[in-house]
């Protein structure tokens, strides 16, 4: 009986283009006109289609802007209706970047107009 072993090695420092690569780029600046905030609030995403709504839960928010996590990806450049009851706010926000992030997708949101109050 002949046994084969086989070990794979791994550097535990990067080649040296990786690094080199790394080092070159310059640092990612903030660039949003408004600091966000972390939030805790549920917001319903609403599409083309009023009827179909998706719920969704806010990671960070400012008067432009939001980051949410949604069970489905958004469309970037898509514009929705946005609803935070608990916030009272409502208003449109454009998709600008939908990644997914394990079983989930991080949706950044746009307000082109500050959200407005809703009635309860």
């Amino acid at each position: 009986m002949t046994v084969k072993l086989v070990i794979k090695w791994k550097p535990e420092t990067p080649a040296p283009v990786v690094a080199a690569a790394k080092a070159a780029l310059p640092p990612v600046q903030n660039q949003r006109s408004q600091p966000r905030l972390p939030v805790k609030y549920r917001f319903s995403l609403y599409g083309n289609r009023p009827e179909r709504s998706m719920a969704a839960r806010g990671i960070n928010m400012s008067k432009s802007g939001a980051l949410v996590e949604a069970p489905q990806p958004l469309a970037v450049g898509s514009v929705i209706y946005i609803k935070a009851p608990e916030l009272g706010l409502m208003g449109e926000a454009t998709v600008r970047h939908c990644t997914i992030k394990g079983s989930k997708f991080l949706i950044g949101l746009h307000f082109p107009n500050p959200l407005t109050s809703s009635v309860q």
